[in-house]
């Protein structure tokens, strides 16, 4: 049992290790694209080089992409289509709160949103398949049926949040940030058992923090303070935002005990 389960480790960790190597090399190929497609270059290529390190990994296992559920089912898009309504769900109510306790409104961007600007929001959705590919799919399942979801659920998180720091995060952001809706992405895996569903929720909270302006560049709106705010009242800003996701990670926490708990029923 113990062998099992080391080697499920090393072999995860592994996978990790050749899929961010995949990437650094799709991020050099993207480079070369024009500078408006270099993010949908690299997302696209991203999700094939996550495809290519799980191809490797079932072969080598003599295993296939059926069997850990990487598959176009006729559900897929339903179950993606759900996904982004409950990341916009999820999102609306974090920022209405993030707006009813801080002073911050929401303003229309001054600049014109123009079709260029449309490829970076097209962009979101390859970029959420390979971290999902990547992270929920083959090392999540292979974690799962030796750690179980409990542990799956922290091990992948920490996984996630390093990945965020390789790619320039600071230590705060990425354990606030990716660290925390990892455990809501691993909880919608396995509970749908694909990718397809946390899929469309990653899409849809990327996507959220682009139209208002959270994750910088060109939205259709922006966060801002009424003039004259004080530095207090900016300061409340930061400490709510981490309360909102702290209550994420204890929701989280308390629906994969749910999730534990009717599995264990079943």
């Amino acid at each position: 049992m113990m062998n099992t389960k080391i080697n499920s480790l090393l072999r995860s960790i592994l996978f990790w290790a050749v899929f961010i190597g995949l990437l650094v090399g799709s991020g050099f190929l993207s480079a070369f694209s024009p500078g408006p497609f270099q993010r949908l270059t690299y997302g696209i290529l991203g999700s094939l080089a996550a495809f290519l390190a799980t191809l490797m990994f079932l072969k080598y296992e003599k295993s296939s992409f059926a069997a850990i559920g990487l598959v176009w089912e006729k559900r897929t898009l339903l179950r993606f289509a759900l996904g982004i309504s409950l990341g916009a769900g999820i999102f609306a109510v974090c920022l209405i709160i993030l707006l009813w306790l801080t002073g911050l409104r929401l303003q229309a961007a001054a600049k014109a949103f123009d079709p260029v600007t449309w490829l970076g929001y097209l962009a979101v959705i390859p970029l959420a398949l390979m971290e999902e590919i990547g992270f929920r799919a083959y090392p999540f399942l292979k974690l799962d049926r030796a750690f179980g979801i409990r542990l799956t659920q922290f091990i992948v998180a920490v996984s996630f949040a390093l990945y965020h720091i390789l790619n320039g995060w600071t230590i705060y952001a990425a354990f606030t940030g990716p660290f925390v809706w990892a455990f809501v992405f691993g909880l919608a895996a396995a509970w749908s058992k694909g990718i397809a569903m946390p899929t469309g929720i990653h899409v849809a909270l990327n996507a959220g923090q682009m139209i208002t302006g959270m994750s910088g560049g060109n939205g259709l709106w922006k966060l801002g303070y009424a003039p004259g705010v004080s530095h207090p009242i900016t300061e409340r800003t930061a400490t709510v935002a981490l309360l909102l996701q702290l209550a994420v990670l204890v929701c989280a926490l308390a629906l994969t005990e749910y999730y534990i708990r009717k599995k264990s029923v079943n």
